[in-house]
């Protein structure tokens, strides 16, 4: 049973102008170190940046709920489908998320389902 359904997009330019002025702090506030120190060692670290806020976005608009933005990670499993992993995610709720980028845009929808209880 779907539980909810959340999508957001970021404008890649805006997103990397919020990197120029606010720096540390921003990234302090939104990105695990582990993401961080994925999307600093590509060539365009604002593009992988701002597809993870997204989706950070898109699951807490699915959620319902207010979510600190660090107690999301987005991960990556062995062939490269981008996943999270959320701190204090109630037991049954299964997650599914997509994300990409183009034409200056990053997008992200996340699906979150209620599994039946065994």
């Amino acid at each position: 049973m779907i539980y909810g359904i959340g999508i957001d997009a970021v404008d890649v330019a805006r997103f990397k102008s919020a990197m120029a002025r606010w720096g540390e702090r921003l990234f302090d506030r939104l990105f695990t170190a582990e993401e961080l120190s994925y999307c600093m060692g590509k060539r365009n670290p604002e593009v992988h940046l701002a597809a993870r806020f997204a989706a950070k976005t898109s699951f807490i608009k699915a959620f319902g709920k207010a979510v600190v933005y660090k107690d999301i990670e987005i991960e990556r499993d062995t062939a490269g489908r981008p996943g999270l992993n959320v701190k204090g995610l109630e037991k049954g709720l299964r997650v599914s998320l997509s994300i990409t980028h183009d034409n200056g845009m990053s997008l992200a929808e996340t699906i979150i389902e209620k599994t039946p209880m065994k």
